[in-house]
C-alpha cells in the first residue's frame, strides 16, 4: 500500500491548501492568471523548442537497491512508479504540500541534481518560518516525483548574438577606478546612474559602490574623468537625486542593506545625503530598522507640496516590507507601512490612473514573482493591483522599468527575470530573459516576450540608433560564464511594432548587475554605462570589472538622419 499521511494531518493539508488556492484565484482576476501561465509556457516551452522534453526516468536508471530506506518506504515508492504523473501528484497531495507558500513548480523547471537542493532548501525556509517540514516518508515521496519527472540537464539556449557591427556597435572603456589586481576582492557595485549632480551641463555617473559601502561620484576634470567618494554608508544598493534644500544644489537618497548576505535581521535604512551646495555631502538617516532596503522612490504622494518617498524593503524570509515615508516637515519623517512581503526590488513611481495622485509599482521576487501596481487613494493608503504573476517560484524576477515602450501615450513594464540566488548551485536557466507588459488600460497589462537571455538583470528602453523607436539595452549577470561566447550586454533593436533583433555587445566584463543610457560625451548618440557585481561564482578574472562606459558609434550620417 502507498504512503498516505495521517488523516488529521492530511485533512488540515487539505483545507490550507484549498484556502491558498483560493487566495489565489480570488486575488488575481481570470485574465492575470492566463496570461501568467500564457507567459510561462512561451518563455520556457519556446526555448526548449524542438529539443527532446523530459521522459520518465525509471527507478534503475539511479538505483538498483533500497539504498537504505526502510521495505516499508521502498514498497511505497514502487508503487508510486507504477503511478502517471498528475495520480502521483494527486496521490501525495503535491498541492498541499508544496503549494502553502507558493504556486506548486513543475518538475521540467530544474534538473534532476537541482531537486534535492530544492528540498534541503524548503526545509530550511520552513524551520524559519516555524512550519513543521515533512516527515522522511513524505520528504522521500516528494523529492522522488521531482526526480522520476525533471530533466537530467536543462535544455541549452541558442548561442547569444555576437558583438559583430549592426546599424550602431559600442566601444568600451574603463570609467573611474579600476577594478584591481587581487582576484579575491573584486568589485560589487550595485547601481549606476548618469546625473548631472554638479548641474554643470556635464553628464556624471553616481556610483553606489556595495562591496566597499560607499557611495561615488565619476565626473569630468577638465579633460579627465575622476571618481571622488561621496559618503561612506553600509551598503548602499541604490541612489536617486532629490532637489536639494540649497536652491540649485541636488541631495541624494540611498538604499542601504548594512550587510551583503541574505538575512531577516533589521539592518535596512534610508539615508539622505545633504548637499552643501558644492557637492559636499552630510548623511542623515531618516529610516533605519527595517529589513533590507533594495530601493528608494521620491515622489509627492500627499499632495502637500513636499518630497515623500516610497521604499521597497527585499529583506529575506520572513521580513520584507514596502511603505512610504512622508515628509513631516523640519527634516521629520513619518513611516506608513502598505504591505508585508518579503522580495521587494524596485518601486517605480507614476501616476497610473491619471486621477492626479502619485502611485508606483513594485517587483516582487522570492515565492511572489510578481508585479504590482500601488493606487493613491489620496488619504495616505494605496490599493495593491497585481498586473501580473509568474506561474512558478523559479522565475528569478530581477527588475523593472516604467516606459511607454510602443509611444502609445501610457507606460508599459519592461521587466527582467534573470535571478538565479535560490539555489547554492546556480544552473542558468532557459526560461531567464527579457519580457514587456503592454497598458492596455484600467490597469490591465498583457504579458509580451521579447527574448530568452542567461541571467537578464538590467533592462533600459532607449532610442540606441536614432530612428524613432525605443531599443533595448540588456545586461547578464547569472550567465554561462564557463562558455566564452555568451554575452554580458546585448542590445534589441526595435522595428517599430515592438518586435526586436538582439544585436551582441561585448562578452566581458561580466556580472553587469545595473546599467543606464544618456548621451555621456554629448556627441548626440545615446551611450551605455554599466557596473560590475563580481559575487557569484564562477569568475573568470580576466572577464570582471568594474565600471564601463560604452561608447555609441553610431555613423554619425545616420545619426544626423533622424
Amino acid at each position: 500500500m502507498s504512503y498516505r499521511p495521517k488523516p488529521t494531518v492530511w485533512a488540515l493539508a487539505v483545507v490550507v491548501g484549498v484556502a491558498v488556492t483560493w487566495w489565489f484565484l480570488n486575488r488575481t482576476s481570470p485574465a492575470q492568471r492566463l496570461s501568467s501561465e500564457a507567459a510561462f509556457r512561451q518563455s520556457y516551452l519556446d526555448a526548449v523548442e524542438g529539443k527532446p522534453k523530459p521522459g520518465r526516468t525509471k527507478c534503475q536508471d539511479c538505483h538498483v537497491d533500497n539504498e537504505g530506506l526502510s521495505p516499508k518506504v521502498w514498497s511505497e515508492l514502487i508503487d508510486r512508479a507504477s503511478l502517471s504523473r498528475d495520480e502521483w501528484a494527486e496521490a501525495i497531495p503535491l498541492a498541499a504540500r508544496c503549494g502553502l507558500c507558493h504556486v506548486v513548480p513543475d518538475p521540467i523547471l530544474l534538473r534532476q541534481q537541482s531537486w534535492q537542493e530544492v528540498l534541503w532548501r524548503m526545509e530550511q525556509l520552513m524551520t524559519l518560518r516555524k512550519i513543521p517540514i515533512l516527515t522522511p516518508e513524505e520528504r522521500q515521496d516528494v523529492l522522488h516525483f521531482y526526480l522520476t519527472f525533471s530533466p537530467v540537464l536543462l535544455p541549452h539556449l541558442a548561442p547569444d548574438p555576437a558583438p559583430t557591427p549592426s546599424s550602431t556597435s559600442f566601444e568600451p572603456f574603463v570609467l573611474g577606478n579600476p577594478k584591481g589586481p587581487d582576484r579575491h576582492r573584486l568589485p560589487v557595485v550595485g547601481h549606476v546612474q548618469i546625473v548631472d549632480l554638479d548641474r554643470d551641463g556635464l553628464p556624471d555617473v553616481l556610483v553606489s559602490d556595495t562591496g566597499q559601502s560607499k557611495v561615488t561620484w565619476i565626473h569630468r576634470v577638465g579633460p579627465e574623468w575622476r571618481e571622488e567618494p561621496l559618503a561612506a554608508l553600509p551598503y548602499p544598493t541604490h541612489t536617486q537625486l532629490i532637489p536639494g534644500s540649497r536652491s540649485g544644489s541636488w541631495d541624494i537618497v540611498v538604499a542601504c542593506q548594512r550587510v551583503l548576505a541574505p538575512t531577516d535581521e533589521l539592518v535596512g535604512s534610508v539615508v539622505v545625503l545633504v548637499n552643501d551646495g558644492n557637492q559636499h555631502f552630510t548623511p542623515r538617516t531618516i529610516l533605519r530598522d527595517i529589513p533590507r532596503v533594495a530601493d528608494v522612490e521620491p515622489g509627492d504622494f500627499d499632495g502637500d507640496g513636499d518630497i515623500d518617498f516610497v521604499v521597497g524593503a527585499f529583506g529575506f524570509i520572513n521580513q520584507g516590507e514596502v511603505g512610504w515615508l512622508e515628509n513631516r516637515g523640519n527634516g521629520n519623517y513619518e513611516y506608513h507601512l502598505i504591505v508585508k512581503r518579503a522580495g521587494a526590488i524596485h518601486v517605480p513611481t507614476a501616476d497610473l490612473n491619471a486621477d492626479g495622485r502619485l502611485d508606483f509599482v513594485a517587483l516582487f521576487a522570492q515565492e511572489h514573482e510578481q508585479v504590482s501596481a500601488f493606487i493613491n487613494d489620496g488619504n495616505g493608503r494605496f490599493q495593491e493591483h497585481v498586473l501580473f504573476k509568474a506561474a512558478t517560484p523559479s522565475f528569478g524576477s530581477s527588475g523593472i522599468q516604467l516606459v511607454d515602450l510602443d509611444r502609445d501615450g501610457d507606460l508599459d513594464i519592461l521587466y527582467t527575470n534573470g535571478d538565479n540566488m535560490d539555489l547554492p548551485t546556480m544552473v542558468p536557466r532557459p526560461y531567464h530573459g527579457v519580457q514587456w507588459l503592454e497598458n492596455k488600460g484600467n490597469l490591465r497589462f498583457v504579458w509580451h516576450d521579447i527574448m530568452r537571455f542567461y541571467g537578464a538583470y538590467s533592462a533600459v528602453a532607449a532610442d540606441l540608433d536614432r530612428d524613432g523607436y525605443l531599443d533595448i539595452v540588456v545586461t547578464s549577470v547569472f550567465n554561462d560564464w564557463l562558455d566564452p561566447n555568451r554575452a554580458s550586454i546585448i542590445w534589441l533593436e526595435n522595428d517599430g511594432q515592438q518586435h526586436f533583433t538582439p544585436h551582441g555587445i561585448a562578452r566581458s566584463p561580466i556580472n553587469l548587475i545595473s546599467a543606464d543610457v544618456a548621451d555621456v560625451d554629448l556627441d548626440g548618440k545615446p551611450d551605455i554605462v554599466t557596473c560590475a557585481f563580481n559575487l557569484f561564482p564562477p569568475l573568470p578574472f580576466e572577464r570582471t570589472g568594474r565600471i564601463t562606459f560604452w561608447k555609441n558609434r553610431l555613423p554619425d550620417r545616420r545619426a544626423a538622419r533622424h
